[in-house]
């Protein structure tokens, strides 16, 4: 046999014993600590993910509860809107109300005040008409008649002609 393919047992054996230390100095000082470093990662990449999972899971809940609280203020404004448009219309219906109290008021007044001149006025042109008949009748008689007179005359001519016209504008 050529050389190069002699084997020499000894020598296989002594890379078996040197392969074989090496693997339990590896196993023991590299191996052991690079398979620790490695569970450690893969613990913390599960940690991570199980932390991104309960963040998304709480992120969900959250925008739920959001949503359900941004369903619960705009149902609560369109209530609070609803209420002061009702209390606007009834705010409205008062005013008017009182608006029109308030213009009865016055029309009452108006036609109380209207009343009071009419029964003035009727007050003057029958005094008026008092001193007319008083300067007509003296004219006629001539003479002054004492003030009782007059008042008497002046008193049955006036409820005469008050009687004369209801007739008329009857």
């Amino acid at each position: 046999m050529p050389p190069i393919l002699q084997l020499d047992l000894q020598q296989i054996l002594s890379q078996a014993i040197s392969f074989a230390l090496l693997v339990v100095v590896l196993r023991k000082f590299a191996w052991g600590p690079l398979l620790g470093i490695l569970d450690q990662r893969r613990a913390r990449i599960e940690a991570d993910l199980r932390q991104a999972a309960e963040s998304k899971e709480a992120l969900g809940r959250l925008q739920h509860e959001l949503s359900t609280r941004l369903a619960k203020i705009d149902e609560e404004t369109r209530n609070k809107i609803q209420q002061a448009l009702l209390e606007a219309k009834r705010v409205s219906l008062e005013m008017q109300e009182q608006a029109r109290v308030q213009a009865r008021a016055i029309l009452a007044k108006s036609q109380e005040t209207v009343e009071q001149e009419l029964a003035q006025a009727k007050a003057m042109l029958r005094d008026q008409i008092a001193e007319m008949t008083v300067q007509a009748v003296e004219r006629v008689l001539q003479q002054k008649l004492d003030q009782p007179s007059d008042d008497k005359l002046i008193s049955g001519i006036l409820d005469e002609l008050e009687r004369q016209a209801p007739r008329q504008a009857g």
